[in-house]
Order: structure tokens, then C-alpha cells, then sequence
């Protein structure tokens, strides 16, 4: 195990870390308001599929109005601008945020059960991708052309880190972002606010339904955006794979505990999640591992940290009830 080995580690547990980070960073928000949405994995898978069609079907580029644009212009080659990489993030986070404007709409203005309705929309999430993703053979996506020079991948030691995805560092900047949002704005205090005692932030004249439809639209765009990651970027192949997503958006549900909902905390789950799930690709080329290593154990790896650490996170019971918001998945209503 060289030095050369574990950058490529770093840079390959960055890459796995970013959906969980960005799907994360929205849920944080979410549940910050004072709802739980276990809809996750469905928003993420949504907006795989609508990244997957439009990355397939757009090019702006060849485009020569708006009207083109609308026409769905085919692409022409293997490569797949950066511009157009845009797009399909943009459109699949809109695919994401659609699919929770539903869970908000069901929440928060018919009250039905948070935990419920959250699983129902990863079942729709699951079902619609399986049945609308049927035709999807004759369907491919180019590579996604670079933003920065070839040449600073070959620079040494920290080359490697410049083969990331442009989410990657966006990832990073949302969570930070949110952490200032949350702690030094008065947006972040209404938030917190009604998280914790949605009643007394209603008599103090704020519309509470209202913040908290807006955290579940962004928090079911940034797992659109999580998804569209995975589509476009992580699994690299340029055809569709059914549950693409393998369980993302409830290793994302899980950073939450985690990191009992402190963003700093959030952002060290992730990266702790995608060494995981690093460390199991990598270490099957190490031929002195035993057989049943490499077939049984490495496989679960991913999945059994966050298992033990959530275990123990949760014989905590203090800590959880001084973090979490009082509020958190209790429906609200004005006379109440």
C-alpha cells in the first residue's frame, strides 16, 4: 500500500462522499424545519432518470434558438459539453424538487403521516424509474467533458484531485453554505424556529407552512442533484442501470443521525461513508485477502460502519433529544 494508493483513496472516497453530501445538505434543511421526509432515495432516483434523458437527448450546443432547444436536440457524439452537464443537473434537481412539491403538498396541507407519505414517495420514485426507464436501451450518454486542463491531472501528488466532478466541490461549498445560513441569517433563525417550536414561531407571525414547503423544495432538489450525479458521473457507464442509486438515499437519511443534524458533523458522516464504500472497491485488488473477504465481508463494509456507528450514536439518547428539533415530524395547525 503506496503513498500513490491512498491519494487515489482520497479522491475516490471524494467522488462516492458527494450524492450522500448533497442529499444530505438538503434533508438537513428539511428536518431543521420540523419535517421528516424518508422520500429521499426516490427523489435521488427521479432525478437520476431525468438527468440520464436529458444528458441523452440535449445538446445545447447544436441547438440554433430556444425553439430547437425545446425540440430536443440529438447529440451527435461521445463527448458531452459541460454546458449541457449543467443542464441535465439543473433539470434533474427540478425532477427532484416536483417529486417533493408532492410529499409538501401531502404533509403539510392534507397532514398525512410524514413517515408514511416519505416511504410512499420512494416507492413511486422506484416504480416510476423501473417502468419509465424500459425503453431506455437504444438510450446513451457521452463523457462528460472536463472544466479544468488536462495537463493538472498529470501534476504530481495532487493531479489526481483534479479529475473531480465540478459537483464535488459544489457539494462542499452547499454545506458550508448552509452552515452559515443556519447559524448567522435570519432566514437560518425562522428556520430553526419553527423546527423547534412551530407554534410560538406562528405567534410571532411567521407563515410556518410556508417555510417549510420552501425547505422541502430545496431539499428535494438537492437530491435531485444527488441523483443526477450518480447517473452522469459516478457509475460512468453511459447506458441506464435499474436502482442506480443502491440504497443512496438512505445512507443519506442516515448521515442526519449521524451527525445529529449539526452540518460540520454532516459533512464528516460523508466523508466517512465514502471511504467506506471506497475501501471496498479498492482493497478487492489485494490478492492476499482472503477469499471470503473479498466475497462477503468487503461487500457489506459500506453498509456495516454506518450500522455500528448510528448504534452507537443512538445509546446516546441525550444527545439525540438536545439536537434534534422538537418539532420534527409533527404536523402543524394553526389553532393547535
Amino acid at each position: 500500500m503506496d503513498f500513490a494508493f491512498l491519494i487515489l483513496l482520497a479522491v475516490a472516497a471524494l467522488k462516492l462522499a458527494t450524492p450522500l453530501l448533497l442529499a444530505a445538505t438538503g434533508e438537513l434543511v428539511v428536518e431543521k424545519s420540523g419535517v421528516l421526509n424518508l422520500g429521499i432515495e426516490g427523489m435521488m432516483l427521479i432525478g437520476a432518470l431525468t438527468a440520464f434523458f436529458v444528458g441523452a437527448a440535449v445538446d445545447v450546443e447544436s441547438c440554433q434558438d430556444y425553439s430547437d432547444l425545446l425540440n430536443m436536440c440529438l447529440i451527435g457524439s461521445n463527448s458531452l459539453p459541460l454546458a449541457n452537464y449543467l443542464v441535465t443537473v439543473v433539470v434533474g434537481g427540478l425532477a427532484g424538487a416536483v417529486l417533493a412539491a408532492l410529499f409538501g403538498m401531502l404533509v403539510l396541507v392534507f397532514r398525512s403521516n410524514q413517515v408514511a407519505t416519505g416511504l410512499g414517495l420512494t416507492i413511486l420514485g422506484l416504480t416510476l424509474t423501473n417502468s419509465l426507464s424500459s425503453g431506455t436501451g437504444d438510450l446513451s450518454v457521452g463523457q462528460v467533458q472536463h472544466y479544468l486542463p488536462a495537463s493538472w491531472a498529470e501534476a504530481p501528488v495532487i493531479g489526481p484531485f483534479f479529475t473531480l466532478d465540478i459537483l464535488v466541490p459544489f457539494a462542499f461549498v452547499m454545506i458550508f453554505a448552509v452552515l452559515f445560513v443556519l447559524n448567522r441569517t435570519r432566514v437560518g433563525l425562522i428556520i430553526r424556529a419553527v423546527g423547534e417550536n412551530h407554534d410560538s414561531a406562528f405567534t410571532l407571525g411567521h407563515n410556518v407552512q410556508l417555510v417549510r414547503f420552501c425547505c422541502v423544495l430545496f431539499g428535494g432538489f438537492m437530491a435531485g442533484v444527488a441523483g443526477a450525479y450518480i447517473s452522469m458521473i459516478q457509475i460512468g457507464a453511459p447506458t441506464w442501470r435499474e436502482g442506480i442509486t443502491a440504497g443512496a438515499g438512505w445512507l443519506a437519511l442516515a448521515l442526519i443521525l449521524f451527525g445529529t443534524w449539526r452540518p460540520m458533523r454532516v459533512l464528516a458522516g460523508a466523508l466517512l461513508f465514502g471511504l467506506a464504500l471506497s475501501l471496498e472497491i479498492r482493497l478487492q485488488v489485494f490478492s492476499w485477502l482472503p477469499g471470503w473477504v473479498v466475497s462477503f465481508l468487503l461487500p457489506i463494509l459500506p453498509y456495516l460502519i454506518p450500522i455500528i456507528v448510528l448504534t452507537l450514536i443512538s445509546a446516546d439518547a441525550t444527545m439525540i433529544r438536545r439536537n434534534a428539533p422538537a418539532s420534527l415530524g409533527k404536523s402543524f395547525t394553526p389553532s393547535s
